[in-house]
């Protein structure tokens, strides 16, 4: 099965558990893709480290349980709650905060509106 079947299945189980569009559950797959890529790199640390298997596990096995177990009144702050809790924006030279999803009008879905300030 290949890595977008399980992102569209992901979203999938994201829109279910919060009850989101697919716009919405699909920007935070693209968001985990990214942070696997330039600008990112040091946020799942070395491939096949400790810190790599941890953010696999919660941001791309787990992501739905992940995002439960956070705080949150919306899926972003739970995300942005996420991502204090895993120390995510000091390691990374991109934003990783999403922002509220009032405030993203992205015309590309491969945007999915972030910032590097944690948003109120």
């Amino acid at each position: 099965m290949g890595a977008s079947d399980c992102a569209g299945r992901m979203c999938d189980t994201l829109k279910e558990k919060f009850d989101i569009c697919d716009d919405r559950a699909l920007r935070l797959t693209t968001l985990v893709r990214l942070l696997r890529g330039e600008g990112y790199e040091d946020v799942f640390g070395e491939h096949g480290g400790e810190r790599w298997a941890r953010h696999k596990e919660l941001l791309i096995d787990r992501l739905d349980e992940t995002l439960e177990d956070q705080a949150g009144d919306t899926i972003e702050a739970r995300w942005n709650n996420l991502m204090d809790d895993l120390d995510c924006q000091d390691r990374a030279e991109k934003g990783v905060y999403l922002l509220p999803w009032d405030e993203h009008d992205a015309e590309d879905w491969q945007d999915p509106g972030v910032t590097d300030s944690r948003p109120e």
